[in-house]
């Protein structure tokens, strides 16, 4: 693995986390739009964003072994 891949590598998880940060926000706004009290709302938004960065970790990881 040359810098080139560890760099596009890094970049990838950046992305991939701010998205997953993303749709924690979201998840913590729809929560608190549909009456949700500011903890259930966090604890929905945490759900929702561990679901999403362990999706987008896995889809990473088939993708790094299909490319080898």
């Amino acid at each position: 693995m040359n810098t080139y891949d560890v760099m596009f590598l890094m970049l990838t998880v950046l992305v991939l986390v701010l998205g997953s940060a993303l749709v924690g926000v979201i998840g913590f706004g729809l929560a608190r739009w549909a009456g949700a009290a500011v903890p259930d709302a966090v604890s929905r938004a945490a759900i929702a964003l561990a679901g999403e960065l362990t999706t987008g970790m896995a889809l990473l990881g088939l993708l790094i072994t299909a490319i080898k």
